[in-house]
Parts: C-alpha cells; structure tokens; sequence
C-alpha cells in the first residue's frame, strides 16, 4: 500500500516548498486526499526532485515498516506512526544532504589526484606542489567543511531521538519519546499532553500509572506509599521515574476541559516586566509542592490576599493562562496597562516580585481540538492574544497541525506587544504564518477586513479550526460571516476577551 504523506512532509522529502505543492494541485497534476498525497503521485509530479536514490528510499521505508511490525507486536500496537515517518523524512533529508556532500569530496580527491599525477610529470615539481597546496585549501574553503559537519551532528541527534524510548499511554492510546534527561511526567507534559500530575516530587501519588509492559527506572526519592495490591500491579510514579525500554502505561489523561479539576494553589511573582507600555507581563511560579493542572487556552482566578499588593481588601480577577501547560512551573498572564479595575491597577502599582496571589481554576472550554486532523487559525485582538498564545504553543508542542496561521489585530503598530515573538516563531517554523492587522476601525469594518484576509490568503476554509480571541460583540458580528465562508460551526471556538481596549463602535 502506497504511503500517504501530508503536504508538510511530502515537501521536507523533496526539499520544495508546500506552496510549490500546492500549485501542482491547483494545476491538477498532483492529487491530494483529505490534505495527504501518496508518495507515488509525489514522485510523479516532480520526477526531478532529489529523493536520494531509490535504494536509500527504499531502505528508509523498510526502516519504517519494520519499526512498525515490531511495535505491532508489542501491547502497543499501532504506535504514533506519522510521529516515526517525520522523524525519518528528516533522517532520509540529513542524508541525502550528506550523500551530496560525499559526491563533492570524491570529485575533490579525484581532481587532486590527477594534480599529483601531473606534479611527476613537470619540469619544477616543488613550484607545481606549492599551486596545488594553494588549489587544494582553496576547494576546501568553497565547500565549507565545516558545515558540512552540522548535518551529521543533526543527523545523530534524529537518529538519537528515534532510539528514545516511546511511550504509549492508556486507555487515550498517545504516545511520546522519554528521555534520561526528564522524567516520564516531564517528557508527557513536553509532548503536550494532560496526564493527571500534584505536587511533581513524589509525594501526593496523583501521577501514578500502572506499568504494562516495559522496564523503567527510579530516578529519584518518592515519599508516597503504593499499597501492596498496587505493588503487586505495577503502579509507578510518573514524577519519580524514567524508561529504560519502550513502555506502556495505564494512566489518567485529560481529553477536555470537563476532565480538569478545579484547584486552589498558591503562586509567588516571579516576574513582572512591561511591554511597549502597553502590557504587563506577569509570571507566576507555583509553590514546589503545588502545580495548575490545566489546558492550553483556559483562564484563571487570580487573588491577591487582604494586604498584600496594597490592598485592603481582597482583590480577584479572570485572565487567561498565556502559557502552555507543556511548562508547568511557569504561568504567565497578561495584564493591559490601561485595565482601570482595583485589581488591575493593585497589579500594576503595587505588586513586585516575589509577592504571593491565589490561583483558583481553571475554567472554560477554549481548548484545541486535537483530534481534529485540520489546519489551524488564530485571531487575537489585543491581549486576547494570551490564550491565543497559550494555544499556539501547545500546537507546536504537539506538532500535528499541518499549518498554522496567526492574525493579531491592533489598533495601532505598538500595542502588538510580542511582535517579536510571533515573528520568530514565523521565521523558524516553515508551517507558521503571521499577518499583523493593524486597524483603528468600528467592529463591523474590523470583521469585514478580517474576513477579507482570510478570503484572500486560503482558497477555502473548509479545512480549517478557527480560534478566536475577540471582544464579544466582534465574536458576534464573526460568526455569520465565517458561515458564510464555509467553515463549519464545529470548526469554530470563541473566546471572549475579559480584559483589554474594546473596538469603538
């Protein structure tokens, strides 16, 4: 059976861009199923693309399916294969890069040797010795040796990661690559998944998962006691160990809002840092032995105690979580300079570091979908770029998304206060896109330009996710005219903003 590749991976293979792929399609020379091509219509389409050869292809694809019967032998059958095909596309790219590369050197040496030859044959043999020295470094220098050795170190460190050991988890059936550098929480929360976790050092037991197959190791002092039957099961801490083998745990893992508890905990200021003077930055670090357990997208109650922030009373507020849960230790929100409530203006006059707030939450359903097999798009306005922000980080952690795209509205060029950040992420990620929108406009012409954006830079929407953080009258104008544009109203998540400048209308 032909491999199916998504239009990501089938331009990593080739080394083309996907919009190169994507006019093939336009031009119907190239066929696209439900956003994947088959590797046999790929190699059709561009006959004069560098796939190595067919024998390192070959061995690459025998190197997958045979990695693949050997995890379907195991309880684990079935084990993340898009996640194994894009870590060897990059394996197959590294070394069709050094076979390249391989070719240069051997026309190098060839060329040197009948230098050598030629120097026997000459009249003034140290002269002719001395102008192939000068040729010789000369040819080096042009093929650049030394980048030539940054693609075998990067080729070891995907080959490196394709030995970690893989993780499946039960009864969700994800999977991820653990490393002796983190433990089996750690590496879970990395990937970007919601397993079930406390305290993070061994004593509260709410990471447990039994054991099903594999071998782990302990790797540091745990205080919690399993009960002789969960002994006799195999229950381990997630907190407390790492794997040897590849393993497959039975665990709890959130799928929705609805799975997240609500907690208290505590948090102390860790930092507080203005941006364009237009937001402030806050970040939060929970106490050791309390971490938010929560999904990418929600917001939170903060409270800031009687006395503290130099307030007489107790002061509250929601904001969104503006980090990814993949980073427990650290919460961050954004809070606008011109939020005019006591709590706003108590954060921004009299909080400092290392103050203590409460946390209660988390709540809302503005979460990924990460079933879904679409291609996403973010709308933010303002500082409801937070959850936006939230989200967005979560994707790449989770890294199944084939493309994503980012409109920031402002009104005006420096109250996009991450403006770096998004461009960042635009210029490192070759799936990420980000269009500033920058309009000093009623809401009904900011929903028009936005719709006008969209209409112009995707064909169609129908494959898309669309999430959006807006005031709620924007939502509001949004919805119909996203209707109208042919996104599904299941494709479609709001998120009202609670803070931030209202659009004037």
């Amino acid at each position: 059976m032909d491999r199916h590749l998504s239009l990501s991976q089938a331009a990593r293979l080739i080394g083309v861009k996907r919009g190169d792929i994507q006019k093939k399609i336009q031009e119907n020379k190239l066929k696209v199923m439900e956003g994947t091509v088959t590797l046999l219509d790929l190699k059709k389409a561009f006959p004069e693309a560098q796939y190595e050869d067919n024998t390192m292809l070959e061995k690459v694809e025998k190197f997958m399916r045979d990695a693949v019967h050997k995890m379907a032998q195991s309880e684990r059958e079935g084990a993340q294969i898009d996640a194994l095909s894009r870590r060897l596309v990059k394996m197959n790219q590294e070394l069709a890069d050094e076979r390249k590369h391989a070719e240069k050197m051997e026309e190098l040496i060839y060329a040197l040797k009948h230098r050598l030859m030629a120097i026997n044959l000459g009249d003034n043999p140290e002269h002719a010795l001395n102008d192939c020295k000068d040729w010789f470094h000369a040819e080096v220098r042009n093929l650049e040796i030394e980048k030539m050795i940054t693609p075998i170190d990067h080729m070891e460190q995907q080959i490196h990661q394709f030995m970690l050991p893989h993780v499946r988890l039960l009864p969700s059936r994800h999977d991820f690559t653990s490393d002796k550098s983190e433990t089996l929480l750690e590496s879970a929360l990395r990937s970007g998944l919601a397993v079930d976790y406390g305290c993070n050092n061994g004593k509260c037991g709410k990471c447990k998962a039994k054991l099903l197959s594999g071998k782990v190791e302990k790797t540091a002092h745990q205080d919690y006691v399993f009960s002789e039957s969960e002994k006799a099961q195999g229950y381990i801490l997630t907190c407390s160990n790492w794997a040897i083998t590849d393993i497959t745990l039975e665990t709890e893992e959130a799928v929705s809002a609805d799975d997240i508890p609500l907690q208290s905990i505590t948090a102390k200021v860790k930092k507080l840092q203005t941006i364009n003077n237009h937001a402030i930055i806050m970040t939060l670090r929970p106490l050791r032995s309390q971490r938010l357990r929560f999904l990418a997208g929600q917001h939170i109650e903060l409270i800031i105690p009687e006395g503290s922030g130099g307030s007489e009373t107790e002061l509250q507020a929601e904001y969104s979580i503006a980090s990814c849960p993949c980073e427990p230790s650290t919460l961050e929100f954004h809070i606008p300079v011109n939020d005019q409530s006591n709590f706003g203006q108590a954060i921004i006059k009299h909080v400092k570091a290392n103050d203590t707030l409460k946390l209660k939450g988390p709540y809302g359903s503005f979460v990924l979908d990460e079933d879904s097999p679409n291609s996403l798009i973010f709308v933010a306005w303002d500082t409801g770029f937070a959850p936006i922000k939230g989200l967005i980080e979560h994707a790449m952690s989770l890294d199944n998304a084939d493309t994503i795209h980012l409109y920031w509205i402002t009104r005006k060029v420096e109250e996009n206060y991450l403006e770096n950040l998004c461009r960042s992420w635009n210029n490192a990620l070759d799936n990420f896109t980000y269009t500033p929108i920058v309009l000093e406009s009623k809401t009904d012409v900011v929903a028009e330009s936005l719709i006008k954006h969209l209409h112009n830079e995707h064909k169609h929407l129908l494959n898309f996710d669309l999430y959006i953080s807006a005031p709620g009258h924007l939502n509001h104008l949004l919805k119909p005219l996203l209707l109208a544009n042919g996104v599904k109203p299941e494709n479609m998540h709001f998120e009202s903003t609670f803070h931030g400048d209202e659009i004037n209308d």
